[in-house]
């Protein structure tokens, strides 16, 4: 599963290289709009830890199956929500980037903290 990784970077290498341009009004708007939608994946991501490590499935072989088989389930909804939110934030950072809001950052993780740093 790839939620939109390579679209939010290419749009980001875009902007970095003035291929893609916004103005300021609308670059807020977009990127608001992208801000919103990673911060209400919080609660999502926070209620897919517990699905890691589940009980009550009693103690017989099949049981165990069936309870990996669900925490893997709950490993790799944590890991596609994850990477949906970290896209949404790729997609904001480039939306402000494209408007001169902020400075580029090779750093994926210097993105996130300048978008989330944003004034909108």
């Amino acid at each position: 599963m790839n939620p939109g990784e390579g679209t939010a970077t290419d749009l980001y290498r875009q902007a970095a290289a003035g291929a893609f341009r916004l103005d300021v009004a609308t670059a807020r708007t977009c990127a608001a709009t992208f801000l919103r939608f990673a911060a209400a994946l919080d609660p999502q991501i926070a209620r897919s830890h517990r699905a890691r490590t589940l009980t009550g499935f009693g103690d017989f072989d099949s049981a165990h199956q069936l309870r990996a088989g669900f925490e893997r389930k709950g490993r790799d909804l944590t890991a596609a929500l994850t990477t949906l939110q970290r896209s949404a934030l790729d997609m904001a950072a480039a939306y402000l980037l494209a408007a001169g809001l902020i400075q580029t950052s090779d750093d994926a993780t210097s993105r996130a903290v300048l978008v989330a740093a944003a004034h909108l």
